[in-house]
């Protein structure tokens, strides 16, 4: 497949899950500590050795499904700058959108 179409599919699908989410399980480690990462509008990555706990009260995958309904609530643009400026200024476990994931996907 050449780099021209590959580029188009990849447009049609960054406009086509905008909204939507789509989990892409990843057949290696996220570096750091973290096990998943939701990037809107590409979607939600999670390390495929958590493919298991599926969409169920306390998984991954349900914690993250909340930072995209955040994303969705706030829009791309106010996603990225408050999930950034909170984590500069109270780190990953006093962010107030952490604090939410959490608290909603118990």
């Amino acid at each position: 497949m050449n780099t021209v179409l590959r580029i188009m599919i990849l447009i049609i699908l960054i406009y086509n899950t905008s909204q939507n989410e789509r989990v892409i399980y990843l057949p290696f480690d996220i570096p750091g500590s973290q096990m998943a990462a939701t990037i809107p509008p590409f979607g939600i990555f999670i390390e495929s050795e958590y493919r298991h706990e599926g969409d169920v009260p306390g998984s991954i995958l349900r914690h993250e499904k909340v930072h995209w309904e955040q994303y969705r609530r706030k829009g791309l643009a106010k996603f990225y700058y408050g999930y950034l400026s909170e984590y500069i200024k109270h780190g990953r476990i006093h962010h107030s959108m952490e604090e939410e994931a959490r608290r909603l996907s118990k």
